[in-house]
């Protein structure tokens, strides 16, 4: 009796956990991109609705995996599903945490480096507006800003309110979109001062937008 109620109770609680997230959603909920009344600061977040429906049912099928297994069926492979299921569901849940927030002010942006659980990531950053030298949009719906050290801040799709994010960068970093920034001197003025090479990658991000 015991083997068959603890798969049982275990996804009891997992639906229970994914309602109350969800509730909490909905009766928390706020807005896609929070900034204060001058619209100098923000900062947007995973969806993190999304995610609570994505790691209940992580949390089900695992359950359902480990039932399965405690009663001889589908031997290792099950088994194998269920790790795996727990182990996606454990991926996600580090997505509720603010460490994965973006934030911005007029000075810069910080947000984290890589879009990975501990103890791989998500390591934060700042990278000050000026300092920007590339903006990415990457195949599989992710974005990236980078310094010339290396310095990264990644987001994807599931940000909420991201293209929000995606204006402001386009406001304070012109020189990443303007194909006439840097225009060369006139070639017989021994005042000019020559242009400064930067590393800049351009993009559209009007582009990303619609996508």
């Amino acid at each position: 009796m015991l083997n068959l109620l603890t798969p049982r109770v275990l996804i009891a609680f997992a639906v229970f956990l994914g309602l109350i997230a969800m509730l909490r959603h909905v009766v928390l909920k706020q807005p896609l991109v929070e900034t204060d009344a001058e619209g100098e600061t923000g900062r947007i977040a995973p969806n993190r609705a999304l995610l609570a429906v994505i790691c209940l049912i992580g949390t089900m099928l695992a359950g359902a995996a480990l039932m399965a297994f405690s009663h001889g069926l589908g031997g290792w492979a099950v088994l194998v599903v269920a790790v795996a299921a727990l182990a996606m569901t454990g991926m996600m849940v580090t997505a509720f945490f603010p460490y994965f927030d973006i934030t911005w002010d007029e000075d810069g942006i910080e947000g984290p480096t890589l879009l990975l659980p501990p103890p791989f990531g998500p390591k934060r950053q700042r990278i000050f507006w000026e300092e920007i030298e590339i903006a990415q949009h990457e195949n599989g719906r992710h974005w990236y800003l980078q310094d010339g050290k290396g310095t990264r801040i990644v987001w994807s799709f599931i940000y909420f309110g991201y293209p929000a994010l995606i204006r402001r960068v386009e406001e304070e970093c012109p020189w990443l979109f303007n194909a006439q920034d840097n225009a060369p001197p006139p070639e017989n003025d021994p005042e000019a001062i020559p242009p400064v090479k930067r590393r800049f990658l351009r993009l559209n991000f009007a582009t990303a937008k619609s996508t």
